[in-house]
């Protein structure tokens, strides 16, 4: 048995706690989301039940890769000689297909949850901006249709498809172009779709009435979709090998790691929110500091600042800012803190995700 579990790039148990590390990791990041979530916003909106299904998925996935890992490495051993052939050899694989079939439907998932988490933020961001808004449209349908694409794709990589799950049954010439296509179709229609989704907002970044530091930190949060690509074209680069060689451990280390990683990076912009009530207390606190010292010295009160009300005052605030300003749909407006943006005369939430405190 210690044999049997040692063959291959990493041992049994190795992989096993790769695989379950990196669930504990995304599940711990989706806690701390959803606790910063309920702490700033009080309620939870779509995005937040996406990255809900997200993490269901890859729990899923990460049971079904702890049942599949005895097959794995029973072929392994095959291969490396360890044990001699034998009629288990064709259930071991046949089961393991099986369970391979299911694994891939969940990976997408994974990937593709995420992917609607960012669309429902989106949505929120997008909602009073029309041209935006029919790009918002066309993104969210084209990569609805990309996810059916991999489901397709897959599906027809072996045929007739029952051939999928038999001992060598998906080894014609026809059968192996298809199961490749599948696998650069997935691939470069993920980093796609990531691409398009971290370009999408770029230009309202540029025309919001902000610091440059804010602005870079805002492109730094929806460029964070360039580690799934990293670890997507890492992956696609363990299926497409020589002579259809696969190597299976290092398949599904990576399968996990791309998957986990997409439930984190999902999660990341969240903490937005942490650290800007962090950076509005420390300045909070700078105020107060100020004030004391100002009535210690004066012997009366001097308001050295205006306190922020609540988000409707903010919108009156900002309408009375700019009620000379033009109509142009990306007219931002600049109240104390970036809660706004201008839209034909409406003021907005725009960042919902990066809510900044109220100040009483």
């Amino acid at each position: 048995m210690t044999n049997l579990e040692s063959v291959g790039s990493l041992p049994r148990e190795s992989l096993l706690a790769l695989v379950w590390t990196s669930f504990s990791v995304a599940c711990l990041l989706v806690i701390l989301r959803t606790a910063i979530r309920l702490k700033f916003m009080a309620r939870l909106t779509m995005e937040d039940y996406w990255i809900f299904l997200a993490l269901a998925t890859l729990l899923t996935s990460c049971v079904l890769q702890t049942i599949q890992l005895p097959n794995v490495y029973f072929m392994l051993a095959t291969i490396a000689g360890v044990i001699p052939i034998s009629a288990d050899l064709i259930a071991s694989v046949e089961a393991y297909l099986r369970f391979e079939f299911a694994i891939m439907l969940l990976f997408w998932t994974v990937l593709w949850c995420v992917k609607a988490s960012f669309l429902a933020l989106y949505y929120k961001l997008f909602r009073e901006l029309q041209i935006y808004r029919r790009l918002w449209y066309i993104l969210a349908a084209f990569t609805l249709l990309a996810y059916v694409g991999c489901w397709v794709t897959l599906a027809t990589s072996c045929h007739p498809i029952t051939n999928f799950f038999k001992f060598n049954q998906c080894n014609t010439a026809r059968d192996i172009w298809a199961s490749r296509l599948s696998v650069y179709y997935s691939t470069a229609i993920d980093i796609f779709t990531d691409l398009c989704m971290m370009a999408m907002p770029i230009k309202l970044i540029y025309n919001l009435q902000i610091s440059l530091k804010q602005k870079a930190g805002l492109v730094c949060v929806f460029s964070l979709c360039f580690v799934m690509i990293i670890f997507a074209i890492i992956r696609a680069k363990q299926i497409l090998v020589e002579q259809y060689f696969v190597n299976l451990v290092l398949l599904e280390v990576w399968s996990t790691l791309t998957s986990a990683i997409s439930v984190i990076v999902g999660c990341l912009p969240a903490f937005k929110s942490l650290i800007a009530n962090r950076a509005a207390t420390r300045s909070n606190h700078g105020y107060s500091s100020r004030s004391r010292d100002i009535v210690n010295s004066n012997g009366k009160l001097r308001r050295t600042s205006i306190p922020l009300d609540s988000f409707s005052n903010d919108k009156k605030r900002a309408n009375e800012w700019h009620s000379n300003a033009t109509d142009s749909q990306e007219d931002m407006v600049k109240p104390d803190d970036v809660h706004a943006i201008r839209v034909k005369n409406d003021v907005v939430s725009a960042i919902s995700m990066f809510p900044y405190p109220d100040h009483h």
